[in-house]
């Protein structure tokens, strides 16, 4: 992928040009390769006129005319390069946009926003205080919209949605040609499903910041939605605020992620968000916004570890660094007994170690996987991103007592070609419950290929990718007739006869748990899997509940033939391929038998073992 910031503009003397990089004064460009464009857009600028005399053939002061200024300005053909608006940001918002330099990149970007892959995050300053931590901090806005006769849109109840929906004109046939115009279709502006995702990060003076995530994109869909909430955004006088400050609608197009289709690379795009809104509440801005903002707007690639990423070149990306004592007091405690009845004796039965070996650890956390091979005489090192596990590991390496070293090193798992390892290379290397929350990949397999000996082991263990798929999975239950029940267990204690004294006999607790086991199968309902994409991950969900601040990481999906394709092409021979379900066990129920028998059927790991050839 040519990137065309990578190659500095002359001026006529030949003489680099070390001035902004823009397709104006005010307009940076963020993103740019052969198949799109991203531009930061300044408020009062219109994305595209549309219709009347500036339509067809207009070249204006408007993004879209700028754009296809410069792309016909950087290109030596004498052809007109292709330029499309994928989206569109109102006049009053400020923020990322995409156009596209081809109609397959068109294609592909709104199939993206069609089917919700693309990840687009706003923030707002909307008036009243909404509180930034407990339940009442977020929520979800979920109803159909519509345009009315001003162009303003309107909420519509999902009742009336339904009705409005007209059947579709049926075809003419006739031998004939039909010259009659063709009647505008009935339900042209049918309500349309809108849900956006909201919230609250700062309150002060009367107002609040709030984070908006768009799942679908309908004309004015944030503003109309905040209204609907009571908290109009400030300026938005057509959609309820009383007040304008800033002369401006105060609403920010901040982030945009998506997978490239053409690269497989995932893209994560950042505009600072306007410092005057931190100003209306009199607060300040974090480190990562105020160093954003030095920067006008960046492009940034996704964490090897999390969304956090930094937005300064000399730092590392640290994303688990902030839940560093939460992961190993989870860990050390024994919390998670995946980790010590399933994933480490099946990692080692894998990596087959003796005593001697050299052993690479990516992504290595606390050194929970270190610590049990230094017992069986394995030396080696260890890897994470984040320094404060790295600091965990080896506090936990000064307690133990162990002929075998293990050094630890702070460092990105997709630069390890780079880092001090060492010259002596390794014999085996692993790197568990990590490559799913890594992004590129590629670097990873190829920095680990370089760092083994011929014929070295690898060893990688990851969420399996059918437990957890873009879209929604969930477990359910299957009866005979082939109804199924997403509630984990129904009422069916009601059915059978109770003892004396009220409660279940254990004979007929026994009795009801075979008839339940008779009567329904558990099953995983999974509504995606080849299709790659990544989401946001609650690490705390019940702390979160509780309304404590939430701790999210990023899981990206990947089937496992992506897995295998990117090893071959690294130059590893995958010779082992193992599915490991949970062997944890449900309270005694009803439907514990059936419970424990979905766990042992659907894997929750998978594991693979790959030579260095």
């Amino acid at each position: 992928m040519r990137d065309r910031r990578d190659s500095p503009r002359r001026h006529r003397s030949g003489e680099p040009d070390d001035r902004p990089r823009g397709i104006a004064r005010n307009v940076p460009i963020v993103f740019e390769d052969d198949d799109i464009l991203v531009v930061d857009k300044p408020v009062g600028m219109l994305s595209a006129h549309v219709g009347g005399p500036r339509g067809e053939g207009y070249e204006g002061d408007d993004l879209f005319s700028l754009v296809k200024k410069y792309i016909r300005g950087n290109t030596k053909s004498r052809t007109r390069l292709p330029i499309f608006v994928v989206h569109r940001l109102d006049r009053e918002v400020s923020g990322l946009i995409i156009f596209a330099k081809s109609e397959r990149a068109l294609s592909w970007l709104k199939e993206d926003l069609r089917a919700r892959r693309m990840h687009r995050l706003y923030h707002a300053v909307v008036e009243g205080e909404i509180p930034s931590t407990g339940p009442q901090s977020a929520g979800t806005i979920q109803n159909f919209l519509r345009e009315g006769p001003n162009g303003t849109m309107e909420s519509v109840a999902a009742g009336e949605a339904t009705r409005a929906r007209k059947p579709a004109r049926p075809m003419r046939m006739s031998r004939k040609p039909d010259t009659r115009p063709i009647p505008p279709r009935e339900d042209d502006n049918a309500p349309k499903l809108a849900v956006t995702h909201w919230r609250s990060t700062a309150t002060g003076h009367n107002l609040s910041l709030l984070q908006l995530r768009l799942e679908t994109g309908r004309k004015n869909q944030i503003r109309v939605h905040m209204k609907d909430l009571g908290h109009p955004i400030v300026g938005d006088r057509r959609y309820g605020s009383t007040m304008d400050p800033l002369d401006r609608v105060c609403l920010h197009a901040a982030e945009l992620a998506f997978t490239h289709a053409f690269t497989g690379r995932a893209v994560r795009l950042r505009s600072p968000t306007p410092a005057s809104f931190y100003r209306l509440l009199g607060v300040k801005r974090s480190d990562d916004e105020a160093a954003a903002e030095s920067t006008e707007a960046t492009a940034a690639p996704a964490s090897p570890i999390a969304p956090q990423a930094s937005n300064s070149s000399n730092r590392q990306d640290a994303g688990w660094d902030h839940v560093a004592e939460w992961y190993d007091k989870l860990i050390e405690e024994g919390q998670s007994d995946h980790f010590s009845r399933v994933i480490i004796p099946g990692t080692l039965r894998l990596l087959a170690p003796t005593p001697g070996l050299r052993h690479l650890d990516v992504a290595c956390g606390q050194g929970l996987l270190c610590r049990t091979l230094s017992q069986l005489g394995v030396r080696g090192a260890g890897v994470d991103a984040a320094p404060r596990l790295i600091d965990a590991a080896r506090r936990s390496f000064q307690q133990q007592r162990s002929d075998a070293v293990y050094d630890f090193f702070v460092g990105d798992a997709r630069r390890l070609p780079e880092l001090k390892l060492g010259t002596e290379p390794f014999d085996r290397a692993s790197c568990i419950m990590a490559l799913m929350n890594i992004e590129p990949l590629a670097p990873v397999f190829s920095g680990i290929y370089a760092r083994l000996k011929p014929g070295a082991t690898f060893v990688g263990v990851i969420l399996h990718p059918a437990f957890r798929a873009p879209g929604q999975t969930s477990w359910g239950w299957d009866t005979p007739q082939g109804a199924s029940r997403s509630a984990p267990a129904h009422r069916a204690a009601d059915r059978y006869p109770r003892s004396r004294r009220g409660s279940p006999s254990r004979h007929e607790d026994a009795d009801r748990a075979d008839r339940e086991s008779a009567d329904a199968r558990q099953f995983r309902r999974v509504d995606g899997y080849l299709s790659p994409g990544h989401s946001e991950i609650v690490m705390n969900p019940g702390a979160a509940a509780s309304g404590k601040e939430r701790v999210v990481t990023l899981t990206y999906h990947r089937p496992i033939q992506t897995y295998v394709r990117l090893l071959a092409e690294a130059g590893f021979v995958v010779d082992a391929m193992e599915e490991w379900p949970s062997l944890r066990q449900s309270q005694p129920g009803p439907r514990a038998a059936e419970e424990n028998r979905a766990r042992r059927e659907i894997p929750m790991f998978l594991a693979f073992r790959a030579r260095k050839g």
